[in-house]
This record gives C-alpha cells, sequence and structure tokens, in this order.
C-alpha cells in the first residue's frame, strides 16, 4: 500500500524546484526564525503572556513543537530518503494559473523574511486605527 511519505520519498532527485519550495514552505510552517510565522507565533504568545493567560502561551508552545516535528519529517523525507521505484506519481501536472501563485507564495514567503518590521508595523498601525 502506498503512503503519502513513499510519494514524497526522494522529491529533490525527481523534482528540486518542488521540493526545494515545499521546503521552505514546511519550514515556514514549522515557525522556524526567521519566517514570518515565527514571529506571529512569539506574537501571539506574547500578548497571551501579557494578558495573564500563560498556561496558554504554555499550550502554544507544545503545539508549535508536536507541529515542528510532523513538518520537518517531510522535509526528512524530501531531501534525505531514496525515492520509491514502485510508486507511480504524476509530478508534472502543473498548471500555469498554478504556478503563478505557487510563485507569488514563494516570493511573499521570502520577502516576508526581509520585511518582518515594516510588516508588524503596519499591521500595528491598522490594528489602533481601527479601534480594537
Amino acid at each position: 500500500m502506498r503512503t503519502f511519505k513513499d510519494t514524497i520519498a526522494g522529491f529533490i532527485h525527481i523534482m528540486p524546484i518542488g521540493a526545494v519550495i515545499m521546503g521552505l514552505f514546511m519550514l515556514s510552517l514549522a515557525g522556524v526564525p526567521p519566517f514570518s510565522v515565527f514571529w506571529g507565533k512569539i506574537y501571539v504568545m506574547q500578548a497571551a503572556v501579557n494578558s495573564g493567560y500563560i498556561w496558554l502561551a504554555i499550550v502554544m508552545g507544545l503545539n508549535s513543537a508536536i507541529a515542528a516535528y510532523y513538518y520537518l519529517k517531510l522535509i526528512v523525507y524530501m531531501f534525505l530518503k531514496d525515492p520509491v521505484k514502485d510508486v507511480d506519481t504524476v509530478y508534472y501536472n502543473l498548471s500555469k494559473p498554478l504556478m503563478a501563485v505557487i510563485g507569488l507564495a514563494t516570493v511573499a514567503t521570502i520577502g516576508a523574511i526581509f520585511y518582518v518590521q515594516p510588516l508588524v508595523s503596519y499591521l500595528y498601525y491598522m490594528i489602533s486605527a481601527s479601534g480594537y
């Protein structure tokens, strides 16, 4: 029986650019610094602690550790395992609009690394302007 791990095993050998982009997205979702999800988690945990919900920040930290395990496990399978030979998976069925969306998401993910402070300042401004 074929599993998802068999499908992505050795993805770097089959489709290198796709594996690097997926690895980038997985690192961002795992909350690895300097990606924007890391900063978002830090700000939300800081707000929880400042509001007196320390237990919530602890639960969020534990949840982040568990999430990092399964996101990083996919990266290990994509980059460090050999491809499974008997799996018939079609990798090149991407349409032009899908590739454009993936490209824009990649640019936004990489751009967020370099523009974290202006992005956070803009979000603070928008929140204060809303009166919340």
